[in-house]
């Protein structure tokens, strides 16, 4: 009888899980009677799932956070939990009040750390830690000034922990300003410590009873204490007043009592680190440097050479109306130009009349003369700041409308990691929840969508300049092959060099700037770029990024610029077949983006992915950055530079149709960025979503592109075509790669956490927009203006030997 019972047992044991296994996980996290059974606690806005078994016997529940950046943290977490010892022994009377047992959590947080309640130095101290904390106690209790201020420099609980506060830091600044020891005159010896003084920060992990706080919480505590206590004294001192808090706690509520980990003490600065003594430093010194000198140089010689006023602005002129570096294909006709622009990583392209070249000075030397001279004019800063910055009016059969949608995407690419940013060091961290509940944050959190618009214009651009520059390509067997394998390797090394020395500047820089910041700061960034970028930098350069986890990652937003690489590898070679093969090619996009669609509806639900307003990176490795999962967006880009190439921008709609496409357009865009409210969306509903909103939203934006193109929506395409958004638009690429940069340098200054209302976010993100601006027209001038031209003399030169 025992077997039958026992079969049975395991029969409906596998039928519970399978069943559990089917449900979201987001349904789990709402029935909070079953996860208290299981011991797992669930998370608010700011906590992940922590539902882990501590024996390792069963599958840890994934909650709805799983694989999000945001919240790295707690995976951080989970390696020190369980690490600290059961039997610690540690004097917990240490304080002037008998310890009675409390159920209030305000006294557990403000008890964590609170030196003038304490009687004597708790914890298992060096001698030296010991003498010179008894010193600061006793002077304490005896009102000396210079106690009562390192008291004040180091953080306790103040307020709004049950508002998302986790940040008591203190200031080490003002630790900095008392410590004796930095000084260059002490004239009352009175006034100052008489020991050198040390910031620390402790990183506490707090599990409240359920009934006070559902979540596990972290929070960072400042220490400025002496210079003598090493970490291991003052982790042992927090270990003790972190006992007392749960032993004043235990047994006060039902579920359980509060749990303290001391999870690490951090001095800070945590590290020597010094860019002078980093070799990476001097080698992008070298580098800057190198350039600065040739630009100076081209300057000095355009000053002596040029100085007559009427060539300088004939020549600016010029410069002005060609906006960007023309680069002359072989296979083009004379009758058009094709404009290598810098905006974006992509070309531009501007369809001119004839116009003779004014002849180059250069030219009349000789030949290697004049080559080495234009390689040196190539670093110009003025032509190119000229060319950059410039507002001319373009062609009229110019795509125009693209430079708005480049700058309005950015600014939304800004604005929601300028969010991020502020949320990440706020003390009133629960003030995203309550945004959240605002119908317009989808704004913000569905901002993915403005990557979709780059791949899209991407895919419309690479295929009006592919068929443009068609020209008379030979479609006999052999020579075609030969001739599209020449034209396909050409157009890749182009790209490659035309975007790879500013990208791994900044890779380069931001390495630097992420190791400085760790070194220094007062938080603790989960960015890891000081590592990844190290070891994994190589992948950046070859553009495969965006094929590993996001651990190994260098420069997390750079998946953009591995995708948009990849995608146009691929979408040469079919640009290419169609040449020959055009129904083939159209068969095989066609497929590729119903495979996209196919393989993000399985991933997503397989993950019981559910789309929700509060975490939009949710499943990043599966479902954010992967190329497979992006490609709907670009081949509608491909599908509607075909149309415009075909139609010479010259399609026209029935008013009918028109009519229908623009509600089309303006529903599909509203719903895919405002659908999720309130966010009780399924899995199936959201794995379809997750599968189709890209692609929708592509296809919505090409519409209108479609129809500023062909002059049916003149007032938006004036809008979008404003010459103002001209040298922003040439901007985007490098203001894309450093943006990020800028905002991780500021948090990581603060020595505080920020108080947040929507006022201050604004500000933050003008100031990180026009930042970010100004840093990459410098980028830009620098390194890629110059690869432009260098690239452009290169073919030309090349062109003249044949």
């Amino acid at each position: 009888m025992a077997h039958p019972s026992s079969y049975l047992l395991a029969i409906l044991l596998v039928t519970r899980a399978v069943l559990a296994e089917k449900e979201s996980n987001i349904l789990k996290l709402s029935k909070p009677q079953k996860l208290a059974s299981i011991g797992t606690k669930t998370s608010n806005f700011n906590t992940t799932e922590y539902a882990e078994e501590k024996n390792g016997s069963r599958k840890p529940l994934i909650a709805f956070s799983k694989n999000n950046p945001e919240l790295d943290w707690k995976n951080y977490l989970k390696m020190f939990d369980g690490n600290e010892e059961e039997h610690r022994d540690l004097d917990i009377d240490f304080m002037k009040d008998k310890l009675e047992k409390t159920a209030n959590s305000i006294q557990w947080l403000a008890d964590i750390y609170d030196p003038l309640r304490w009687a004597r130095v708790p914890g298992k101290l060096q001698d030296e830690c010991r003498r010179d904390m008894e010193r600061f106690l006793g002077a304490l209790r005896d009102g000396k000034l210079w106690a009562a201020k390192v008291s004040d420099a180091s953080g306790r609980y103040s307020s709004q922990f049950h508002f998302g506060n986790g940040f008591w830091l203190g200031s080490s600044t003002l630790c900095k300003e008392l410590n004796v020891t930095e000084r260059k005159s002490v004239t009352d010896d009175e006034e100052q410590p008489p020991f050198p003084l040390k910031f620390h920060v402790a990183r506490l992990y707090l599990s409240l009873p359920k009934e006070v706080d559902f979540s596990t919480r972290q929070v960072f505590l400042g220490l400025c204490l002496p210079g003598t206590c090493d970490r291991a004294s003052l982790t042992s001192m927090l270990r003790a007043s972190a006992d007392r808090v749960e032993r004043e706690g235990n047994s006060t509520y039902r579920s359980s009592g509060p749990k303290i980990h001391v999870v690490t003490v951090k001095p800070v600065p945590s590290s020597n680190y010094c860019a002078w003594r980093d070799p990476k430093f001097y080698v992008l010194s070298a580098i800057g440097g190198a350039i600065l000198m040739l630009m100076i140089c081209a300057t000095v010689y355009e000053y002596r050479s040029f100085s007559p006023v009427g060539d300088v602005e004939s020549s600016s002129v010029s410069n002005n109306n060609d906006k960007t570096n023309d680069f002359v294909d072989k296979n083009l006709n004379q009758d058009r130009r094709i404009s290598m622009g810098q905006e974006n990583g992509q070309e531009l392209i501007e369809k001119g009349t004839k116009h003779p070249q004014k002849e180059n000075p250069i030219q009349g030397k000789n030949d290697g003369e004049g080559f080495w001279l234009r390689c040196l004019l190539a670093f110009s800063p003025t032509v190119n700041g000229g060319k950059i910055i410039s507002t001319e009016p373009a062609a009229k059969d110019s795509l125009t409308c693209l430079h708005g949608l480049r700058v309005f995407s950015l600014g939304w690419v800004v604005m929601v990691h300028t969010y991020l940013q502020v949320f990440s060091i706020a003390e009133n961290k629960t003030l995203r929840t309550v945004t959240e509940r605002n119908f317009m944050f989808q704004t913000i959190s569905n901002a993915t969508f403005s990557v979709d618009t780059f791949f899209f214009i991407s895919g419309l651009l690479v295929t009006i300049l592919f068929y443009r520059s068609l020209g008379n390509l030979n479609t006999e067997k052999g020579n075609f092959l030969k001739t599209s394998s020449t034209k396909f390797v050409i157009m890749i090394l182009y790209r490659f060099v035309r975007l790879t020395p500013a990208y791994l500047f900044v890779l380069g820089m931001n390495e630097i700037a992420i190791k400085h910041a760790q070194a220094k700061t007062v938080f603790s960034p989960v960015i890891i770029d000081h590592l990844t970028c190290e070891k994994f930098w190589w992948r950046n350069a070859l553009y495969l990024n965006s094929l590993y986890p996001r651990t190994e990652m260098c420069m997390l937003w750079s998946w953009y610029m591995a995708n948009d690489t990849q995608f146009y590898v691929l979408g040469i070679l079919l640009l290419l077949l169609s040449v020959k093969y055009f129904k083939t090619a159209v068969a095989i996009v066609s497929l590729l983006i119903a495979s996209s669609w196919f393989t993000t509806f399985s991933v997503a639900y397989s993950n019981d992915y559910i789309a929700r307003i509060q975490e939009p990176f949710a499943l990043f490795d599966e479902l954010y950055d992967k190329p497979w999962l992006r490609a709907g967006p670009y081949f509608v880009g491909t599908i509607t530079g075909y149309i415009l190439f075909k139609t010479k921008c010259q399609l026209k709609l029935p008013t009918g149709a028109e009519l229908i496409g623009w509600v089309l357009s303006a529903m599909i865009m509203f719903s895919v960025v405002y659908g999720l409210y309130p966010g009780n969306l399924t899995v199936l509903v959201s794995s379809v979503y997750a599968a189709l909103a890209h692609t929708a939203w592509a296809m919505a934006v090409a519409f209108i592109v479609i129809q500023c193109c062909t002059g049916s929506a003149r007032m938006i395409d004036s809008l979008l075509s404003l010459r103002l958004t001209y040298p922003l638009s040439r901007l985007t690429y490098c203001a894309y790669l450093v943006h990020p940069v800028i905002m991780m340098i500021t948090s990581t200054q603060m020595d505080g956490p920020l108080h947040l209302h929507n006022g201050i976010v604004l500000i933050v993100y003008f100031g990180n927009l026009v930042a970010s601006y100004l840093l990459s027209f410098c980028i830009s001038l620098a390194f890629e203006a110059p690869v432009v031209n260098l690239l452009k003399i290169a073919f030309t030169s090349k062109k003249r030997v044949r």
